[in-house]
């Protein structure tokens, strides 16, 4: 981005939604000069968060997670981060196994507004660059970047965090009974544990697949307690990234996330910075990242119809060749290159999937 404005003006720049990438949006063009004004309905940023773990993962972007924040604006070293080297894959069709790797499959966060979570260490980043946060406020109706969330629902989320006394570790569950179409997991990090189902509704499912992965881990040993959940929802929608205009539709809002297992930090991050050089007429640069992240979803969409196709033993067989080969990331990066096998498979599934781009 360029040292200075393309035009100073003083006016600011008005953000709706202090998420991930209405912050990433709000910091780049503060470090240009422009003034911004970030509305939050929230009394705090994070607040829709739980302080469950999520991962920043390690695979679809080729820059590494410190190399790819700092472009974005943001001081890595003050996050707060673990790195996550291996995982259980449990199934009802093969004992429990293990898929490791030399590198971290992605460092993981805590989402919230406590601060050792990641909503608030980028926070109290922003406020030191002299960003106008307006907590509790609504966003004026006209505004030059919505980062508001999303606005369909697709998919669901609906887990529960609980102190343990088990050391750190991370399992994945798959199967219809636990996670119709998504994943189970567990994550266990310095006491404290998120157990969460990712899925999406399947008619006539007379049974909660929470509840069956709940009972599945408490008959394998884990005390998990009774106590109220947590829930939330995602969209599948491609929107269309000729009409990046304001107000730019950034993060869940803009529909970038990863449409496969659901990682989201880094789509939303790149989305929001995206935002900031359009506004600073380094439109270069913008269309550059657009064009970078459309392929990006687009692979990402594929996999989702792909994944959904599998059975259960399929998916467990997938997993068992991760854990066979030694370097298991250079296979999920592959699964996210926009190559020519992947460009076919886009125009053959784009209009036949259950939910329309936009």
């Amino acid at each position: 981005m360029n040292s200075t404005p393309a035009i100073q003006t003083n006016i600011p720049i008005t953000i709706a939604g202090a998420g991930i990438a209405g912050m990433t949006a709000a910091i780049q063009l503060k470090k240009v000069g422009h003034n911004v004004v970030v509305f939050e309905q929230q009394s705090n940023v994070g607040g829709s968060r739980h302080g469950d773990y999520e991962g920043l993962e390690n695979w679809i972007f080729d820059q590494s997670i410190p190399e790819f924040f700092t472009e974005h604006g943001f001081d890595y070293e003050t996050l707060t981060t673990i790195p996550i080297h291996k995982f259980t894959v449990h199934s009802e069709y093969k004992k429990p196994f293990l898929v490791q790797s030399s590198r971290p499959f992605f460092q993981m966060i805590k989402r919230g507004p406590d601060e050792d979570c990641l909503d608030h260490q980028l926070y109290v980043q922003c406020k030191k660059e002299g960003i106008d946060f307006r907590l509790g406020e609504k966003a004026p109706k006209s505004i030059d970047v919505d980062s508001t969330g999303s606005k369909k629902a697709a998919a669901y989320i609906k887990g529960l965090n609980f102190e343990t006394r088990l050391s750190n570790q991370v399992h994945l569950l798959l199967g219809k009974k636990f996670a119709p179409k998504g994943y189970t997991y567990l994550i266990i990090i310095n006491g404290r544990a998120t157990l969460a189902t990712a899925f999406k509704k399947v008619k006539n499912n007379k049974t909660d697949p929470f509840e069956n992965s709940i009972e599945y881990f408490r008959n394998r040993g884990f005390i998990i307690p009774e106590r109220n959940s947590f829930g939330s929802r995602g969209s599948f929608s491609i929107l269309d990234l000729k009409l990046f205009q304001r107000p730019f539709r950034i993060g869940e809002a803009g529909g970038f996330q990863d449409f496969l297992f659901g990682f989201g930090i880094r789509m939303a991050m790149h989305s929001g910075l995206a935002a900031a050089h359009q506004l600073n007429d380094d439109v270069y640069l913008a269309r550059r990242i657009l064009r970078n992240l459309n392929r990006k979803r687009n692979v990402s969409f594929i996999n989702r119809i792909l994944y959904e196709r599998l059975s259960d033993k399929q998916l467990v067989k997938i997993a068992v060749k991760l854990s066979h080969v030694s370097e298991p990331l250079d296979i999920l990066s592959q699964a996210y290159k926009w190559n020519f096998k992947n460009i076919l498979r886009w125009f053959r599934f784009k209009e036949r999937y259950e939910v329309r781009p936009a």
